[in-house]
């Protein structure tokens, strides 16, 4: 079972996707846009994003229900933190304020389509067993070029204490379970390999051109094969756990409270 990198997202303050795999939005959900957030976030919300700090106190206790299983407010706020921290970087070298109330929405949209998947996973008895955990800690932490103590301090740091970062680990699992079982093992291709290869080479080429720097020169496309083969595997199974999720979502009770 491969591991995705949600947990070690979120200690390092990068997106999710965290939940990125399981981040379908529900159909009436627009992505985020920073353009508009003077005008969607007026107020208490404004002088919150003056302070450097999201608006929480507004948040209820429980942010929604999935088939009568309540996400809470404890859920929530970690997360929506760990997002804004990131959003506000990327605000500060735009000069847009984020839009907190659009990440507001994105984020119990997220937790929703991960409560659908996990839900699921469960019906399908989709087992996880603790040493499956303890090797997805340690992936983590070893991605992040962090010890195993380093990382759950990061997680803690990020409002998550070892237990819930196990709980949560736990359910990604589950999730990619979930969908091998519903799609079965992603193949890739030379020609999307090729195409990998030739996007990695073009956003290093733009990065250079932004920094002002000397184009490093890619390897060859024979020794990042691998790593391009693993990337491709990813993104597929990202789309189809989004597909899956907006699929489940149509069929579930939900109730969103925020």
């Amino acid at each position: 079972m491969r591991t995705n990198r949600w947990l070690l997202g979120l200690a390092m303050s990068v997106s999710v996707v965290a939940l990125a795999a399981c981040g379908s939005q529900g159909d009436d959900a627009k992505p985020q846009e920073s353009s508009a957030a003077a005008e969607q976030s007026p107020g208490a919300d404004s002088a919150q994003n003056q302070q450097g700090k999201p608006n929480t106190k507004d948040i209820p206790e429980v942010v929604a229900e999935v088939n009568g299983k309540k996400i809470k407010k404890s859920e929530f706020v970690p997360l929506f933190e760990t997002q804004y921290q990131q959003m506000q970087m990327q605000a500060q070298q735009s000069g847009q304020p984020v839009d907190e109330k659009g990440l507001k929405k994105q984020t119990v949209e997220n937790l929703v389509s991960t409560e659908v998947l996990v839900q699921e996973a469960d019906k399908r008895k989709i087992d996880v067993t603790d040493k499956d955990i303890d090797k997805g800690l340690k992936e983590s932490a070893k991605s992040g070029q962090m010890s195993e103590k380093d990382f759950l301090k990061a997680m803690k740091d990020q409002g998550m204490d070892e237990k819930k970062v196990r709980s949560e680990l736990a359910n990604q699992l589950k999730i990619e379970g979930l969908v091998e079982d519903e799609y079965g093992e992603f193949k890739v291709s030379g020609e999307e390999i090729g195409q990998a290869y030739e996007q990695a080479k073009s956003q290093q080429e733009q990065m250079a051109q932004q920094g002002g720097q000397g184009q490093q020169e890619m390897p060859p496309i024979e020794e990042m094969r691998p790593q391009l083969k693993e990337q491709v595997k990813s993104q597929k199974s990202q789309e189809a756990t989004q597909k899956f999720a907006k699929k489940l979502r149509k069929q579930a009770d939900v109730t969103i409270r925020l």
